[in-house]
């Protein structure tokens, strides 16, 4: 018990030593989360790679134990495959979301690059073989493992992502499913999984005394991703019935918040055909928002839910007789009600969302339309002459656009209502067009759509950057 214990206290000091020092050198490099973006929360820049921090403080005591040669090290190098398969793995996920934090990636290259990395952890032992399903009793997956546990820690990782939406939020439900997790490894006498499960919830602490509201740092999709492979991971190898059969509804009950945000927002996303990988303001935690709690009460609300689910999963773990019954009642209860009240089991909130999935249909095509009818009109005499201000302020008196920004000659032009602090969606294209001269590969528009939430689709801006190019042609 001591080790699983300094485990946790270093995990913490560690955190609390190396966040600030991460968050200040976020400001000075500006790696930040722009308050401007229309989904975003905040009310000022703030620093977005704490996941750095946290992640060093999960790993510096699993790799100082693994140095000397005691009891953990001894369990570590008995499984040498599976310990290096679950820190590379977890580097790799730090990797992928710190990329994303920097460059802005595609989403399906992350997501491509998560499931290739729940397909390494899988290759290194960490993987689904057997399923106990209660009521039904032992599933063997047989060629069904990978798919299922590729499927499962992607899942999660992605699950953590969209979740990580107000301070402290997936911090906070990380720490108590690694505190439930501590407790099912002290259960079952397993003190690699004690240490591991210790170092996160200590790291997760530390981090948090800077991340709870008013947060001075964010974790990032470097943080989301790290955690969210080790839970999906963890919660595994802390779910093993006889060391073989995952009871799957555990870890299922484990991240269950998540994973419920992670599915209303496919079904929402499907209803609203916007794109299953557009970002938008529409998660749990945001409708807890739009109901109108405050910023704090909401994440607190959220963090009692997981814990009812976690404390659940405990109860019927522990067998007590009547236990599964009253574990499955209260899951169902506390479920249904934060769907119910976030406006997802209401007909009347469904085809709300489905009427406005009509009318971004409707919105995306009257854009289509409109950009071939201005392309249709544009003659290059024109275009050298003013034609892409002209196609501008169509765009944004015929169409959801509100305003766009770029430089001609040096100075900066802005077309319809366009604030450069505006709150909004932004989407920006490049422009291989200067109009009284020769074309210039630097120059780029800016397109605001002031107040809008969820956006731009994929439609919408590969029809702007076909027009773009259409104009650039006709130069």
């Amino acid at each position: 018990m001591k080790t699983p214990v300094a485990a946790l206290i270093i995990g913490f000091f560690v955190a609390v030593w190396l966040t600030p020092l991460a968050r200040d050198f976020a400001l000075r490099a500006n790696l930040v989360d722009d308050p401007k973006e229309g989904r975003r929360v905040n009310k000022v820049p703030i620093p977005r790679i704490g996941g750095i921090a946290m992640a060093i403080a999960v790993l510096a005591p699993i790799a100082g134990l693994a140095v000397y040669e005691n009891e953990i090290s001894a369990l570590i190098y008995a499984d040498a495959r599976g310990a290096v398969t679950l820190l590379l793995g977890a580097i790799a996920a730090l990797a992928v979301g710190l990329a994303d934090d920097l460059f802005d990636t595609s989403a399906k290259l992350r997501l491509a690059l998560l499931l290739g990395i729940a397909w390494f952890a899988w290759m290194g032992g960490h993987r689904i073989d057997v399923l106990d399903v209660p009521g039904y009793g032992i599933v063997d997956l047989g060629l069904l493992s990978a798919p299922v546990t590729m499927l499962w820690i992607a899942g999660v990782m992605v699950a953590f992502n969209f979740i990580d939406g107000l301070d402290g939020l997936a911090a906070g439900i990380a720490l108590i499913a690694s505190l439930t997790m501590f407790a099912l490894a002290y259960l079952e006498a397993n003190v690699l999984w004690m240490t591991w499960t210790g170092a996160m919830v200590g790291a997760l602490l530390g981090f948090l005394v800077f991340n709870f509201n008013p947060a001075s740092i964010f974790m990032g999709d470097s943080g989301s991703n790290f955690l969210g492979f080790l839970m999906g991971v963890v919660a595994l190898g802390t779910s093993r019935k006889e060391t073989t059969a995952v009871a799957i509804f555990l870890p299922m009950v484990l991240v269950g918040l998540p994973l419920l945000d992670l599915s209303l927002t496919i079904l929402r996303r499907a209803f609203l055909r916007e794109g299953l990988f557009m970002s938008e303001r529409g998660h749990l935690h945001h409708r807890l928002l739009d109901l109108g709690l405050s910023h704090r009460r909401a994440v607190l609300a959220l963090w009692g839910t997981a814990t009812t689910l976690c404390v659940a999963g405990l109860v019927m773990v522990v067998g007590v007789p009547g236990s599964q019954i009253i574990a499955i009642s209260l899951l169902t209860a506390v479920v249904f009600t934060l769907i119910f009240k976030t406006g997802y089991v209401r007909p009347d909130d469904l085809m709300s969302m489905w009427q406005r999935g009509k009318d971004n249909q409707a919105r995306m095509s009257a854009l289509a339309e409109l950009s071939t009818d201005i392309a249709r009109e544009a003659p290059a005499e024109a275009a050298r002459t003013g034609r892409l201000a002209i196609a501008l302020e169509r765009l944004t008196n015929e169409s959801g656009i509100s305003g766009a920004v770029y430089v001609r000659d040096g100075q900066e032009m802005v077309v319809g209502d366009y604030e450069q602090d505006a709150k909004g969606v932004r989407a920006t294209l490049p422009l291989v067009v200067a109009e009284n001269g020769p074309a210039d590969d630097g120059a780029e528009v800016v397109f605001l759509w002031k107040g809008r939430t969820s956006g731009p689709t994929k439609r919408e801006v590969e029809t702007l950057r076909g027009l773009l190019a259409d104009l650039s042609e006709k130069v």
